[in-house]
């Protein structure tokens, strides 16, 4: 098997992605978690702190291109901003910006260019940074419990009001002309609304170690 083996867990707001790929990686020797909303975020950060809301896409552009990951670090032209990116403000408008064709483009590339056994999570990984990922999810939950979720994560706003913002969220991702939220045909739906983060986890190592017993070969490749 080659040293690069993707894992890609797709899925929309609140439905577990962050928590189930970062403890997925730990548990899996050799593996890395590579948080890639985390990278539109830290984009978005950066904006704001500069009172950068309006810039152009071309302007977008090119702050994305500032965009370096240090190990668990993120820094947009020198400036980390680690500690701002699951803000409410960022997470009211990372969809905006993660829409800017040029700015996917951008952090889409610095995304492939990430090497070796990976568990990375997003909402295009599977269906297009990664398509040839050995092993792609779904991971999906109602409307009322990701908001809930959210809630519990970042008490900044009601539930309720996590649950318009993730509905605003969820219509503008699946919707957007560049990659659109959506599951791959050969990913694997999970629906976490009554698991358990463990039980979760669970599950997708199972899938993980299963594709790594039959030689890292994604469906794809088998099928072809």
């Amino acid at each position: 098997m080659s040293e690069d083996f993707v894992v890609a867990i797709d899925g929309p707001a609140g439905a577990g992605k962050s928590t189930v790929a970062r403890r997925v990686a730990e548990r899996l020797d050799g593996f890395r978690y590579l948080d890639t909303g985390a990278m539109y975020r830290a984009v978005t950060a950066y904006l704001l702190r500069f009172d950068k809301r309006n810039a152009s896409d071309e302007e977008m552009g090119r702050v994305a291109e500032g965009l370096v990951l240090e190990g668990e670090r993120l820094l947009v032209h020198g400036v980390d901003v680690t500690s701002e990116i699951r803000s409410a403000a960022v997470t009211a408008d990372v969809s905006r910006v993660s829409a800017v064709a040029r700015v996917r483009r951008v952090v889409q590339g610095k995304q492939r260019a990430t090497k070796g056994r990976l568990v990375a999570e997003g909402r295009d990984i599977g269906s297009v940074v990664f398509p040839q990922a050995a092993v792609k999810v779904y991971l999906d939950a109602a409307l009322d419990e990701r908001a809930r979720r959210r809630h519990k994560q970042v008490p900044e706003f009601s539930a309720d009001q996590y649950k318009d913002q993730i509905e605003k969220r969820d219509r503008l991702d699946s919707t957007r002309d560049d990659s659109p939220l959506k599951k791959a045909p050969d990913a694997t739906l999970i629906d976490t609304t009554n698991l358990t983060i463990d039980q979760v986890v669970g599950r997708v190592e199972a899938l993980v170690r299963e594709r790594l017993r039959r030689g890292g070969r994604s469906a794809a490749e088998e099928k072809g």
